[in-house]
């Protein structure tokens, strides 16, 4: 049973197919997702289509479609609720019908944060686990939550998926959807130049001559002996640590799941997240363990096949 994945990334569109948990075969494209969706779904309808031509698979053997979107999503009635600053035509947009004109087959729909963790809680880094908060370092952070072994979703389906824009400081910034201070505001990957930019330091650091300033620049800069970013990469790790203080505090997980970019240097960062998380928790009965993801670049077109899997029984 060959399935069909898209994952609507803020920076690019990931397709794959997929069959009994393993990728077959994967594509990437950008996502201009401030453009809006729309006029991307034609793209993404030629990529799913080459791909099946490289793999010799016939759309009429595939058994079901998957989409993830990084906003709120209705996944019972596969719509797109809300989100900010990408995608915003997808609000309303009827992909049912899309994908019944354009592909006649079963179809799921998911938040990318919730498909995540249910790839990794199926085949990846938490495989097994049934109480764990999942927590995405991105262009953004995401965040997803299972309890007992159900992806939490809620009433109005932004439950445990609101976690980058947990207040880490009620005096910060004004953040793209309305709150102020808001964790992504101090330390997602859209926000590590600006915030930087604040400090007078920032000037004679290493990291204000580079053409991008990420996750692992700031690390490597903090590595080399750079002052800015040694300082940084503290206040960093502060707002990091808060917003997984908060999620272990609201949701009572055995792990905590990391992934995204940053996790691409998890042996310079994860100690640090740990040790102050540890120092921060009230959790009586010990501590909770921090599991780093296996596939991160998968974990989503997984998490969406597995869904089309429990759909079909």
């Amino acid at each position: 049973m060959t399935h069909i994945t898209i994952d609507f990334g803020g920076t690019n569109i990931k397709i794959g197919l997929v069959l009994n948990g393993a990728i077959l075969a994967h594509s990437s494209m950008p996502s201009y997702s401030g453009q809006g969706i729309q006029g991307r779904l034609d793209d993404a309808e030629r990529a799913v289509r080459k791909l099946l031509g490289e793999q010799g698979i016939r759309m009429e053997d595939c058994t079901g479609l998957g989409i993830a979107i990084p906003g709120i999503v209705n996944s019972a009635e596969r719509q797109v609720l809300s989100i900010h600053e990408k995608y915003e035509d997808a609000i309303g947009y009827s992909f049912d019908g899309w994908v019944r004109e354009r592909f006649a087959m079963p179809f799921a729909m998911e938040n990318d944060a919730r498909a995540a963790l249910i790839g990794e809680t199926a085949y990846g880094a938490a495989q097994g686990e049934k109480d764990v908060v999942m927590v995405i370092f991105g262009t953004g952070i995401g965040t997803a939550v299972m309890i007992d072994g159900q992806v939490l979703r809620g009433k109005h389906h932004q439950a445990g998926v609101l976690g980058g824009h947990l207040t880490t400081d009620r005096q910060g910034p004004l953040c793209n959807c309305g709150n102020r201070g808001c964790l992504e505001e101090f330390a997602s990957h859209r926000a590590l130049r600006p915030r930087a930019m604040e400090s007078r330091a920032f000037k004679d650091s290493v990291l204000s001559a580079a053409d991008e300033m990420g996750y692992l620049s700031v690390i490597e800069a903090r590595l080399s002996g750079d002052g800015f970013a040694a300082a940084y990469m503290e206040e960093l790790v502060s707002h990091w640590s808060a917003g997984i203080v908060n999620l272990i505090h609201a949701y009572d997980p055995d792990a905590v799941l990391l992934s995204g970019g940053l996790m691409k240097s998890a042996e310079a960062v994860l100690p640090l997240i740990e040790e102050e998380v540890h120092g921060r928790t009230w959790t009586p009965w010990g501590k909770v363990r921090f599991l780093v993801s296996s596939q991160p670049d998968a974990s989503v077109l997984l998490g969406l096949s597995k869904l089309l899997d429990t759909k079909s029984n």
